[in-house]
């Protein structure tokens, strides 16, 4: 196998080669929260430079809550279609690909942008990140719903825009990651508990997609291969919950690892970290 060869995936898309650029959150969203010509630049910079597949920063779907200050948001009732779809044309008339990551932070919404973020619990970070980051409000069953139609319409908008993918971001911390990570999910109910009902969430956000997306618009997602902290998301669990969605269809799995508290992920590791992580692969 060659990095140069074509990958068809589950969906039938067809990626021109096996060379990836990861999501890194580009900071730079117009007022208000629209992609402008520097979004189009970049991609059409990367997309000429042969990369196969190019997966944006992190899209968030709530402008109430934000992972930086700079995000573009996708949402009803923000008109920034036509900038999305500029953006999306920097990969036009090439094989290459541009997948649109979506991401709800959840408790890391920084104070200056959230008075009160959501999370599925009211478990606040560990300091000393508390300082920078407010108390969560723990998420209403009605609230959770809302997020994966939230999940479902900003996918939607992205294939009508002309973008060829979507990435779920379920890692590093934020709303995906912290349902599945019992260190962050203190939930008694349907959402809560076991891991089969901690990745409920992002099952449901997994199916909405590609319902309203259909069966051949990849999907993918990026999950931790362990939050790398004592009680939290351990690497058997990343395992069931790839091979789940695995088994539902979705097209591409991207692994990685750690969290705001734990940040591995910056190629930081913390003492604790170091202690803690222990993966089998």
């Amino acid at each position: 196998m060659k990095v140069s060869e074509k990958l068809t995936l589950p969906c039938g898309a067809v990626l021109p080669n096996r060379i990836a650029k990861s999501a890194m959150s580009e900071n730079m969203a117009k007022p208000v929260f629209y992609p402008g010509e520097e979004f189009y630049n970049a991609y059409k910079t990367w997309v000429d430079g042969d990369v196969g597949l190019c997966i944006s920063g992190n899209v968030m779907i709530d402008s109430r809550y934000l992972g930086e200050a700079n995000n573009v948001v996708i949402e009803k009732g923000l008109d920034n279609t036509k900038e999305l779809m500029n953006w999306a044309k920097a990969s036009a008339g090439k094989e290459n690909h541009i997948w649109i990551q979506l991401n709800h932070p959840g408790k890391q919404s920084p104070k200056y942008l959230s008075k009160e973020p959501v999370a599925p619990s009211a478990t606040p970070l560990a300091p000393p990140l508390d300082k920078m980051f407010n108390q969560p409000r723990a998420l209403t069953e009605q609230e959770i719903l809302e997020i994966i139609e939230r999940f479902g319409y900003a996918a939607k908008t992205v294939k009508e825009c002309g973008f060829d993918g979507v990435q779920i971001h379920g890692a590093h911390g934020y709303l995906v990651s912290q349902f599945l990570s019992p260190a962050h999910n203190k939930r008694t109910d349907k959402w809560g508990g076991s891991i089969e009902n901690r990745m409920r969430f992002v099952i449901e956000v997994y199916k909405k997609i590609r319902q309203v997306v259909g069966d051949s618009f990849p999907i993918g997602i990026k999950i931790n291969s362990a939050d790398f902290g004592r009680g939290g998301f351990t690497n058997e669990e990343a395992v069931f919950v790839a091979k789940s969605l695995s088994d539902l269809g979705i097209d591409l799995i991207e692994l990685s690892g750690g969290s705001y508290e734990t940040p591995v992920m910056t190629g930081a590791q913390s003492k604790t970290a170091r202690q803690n992580a222990k993966p089998t692969f």
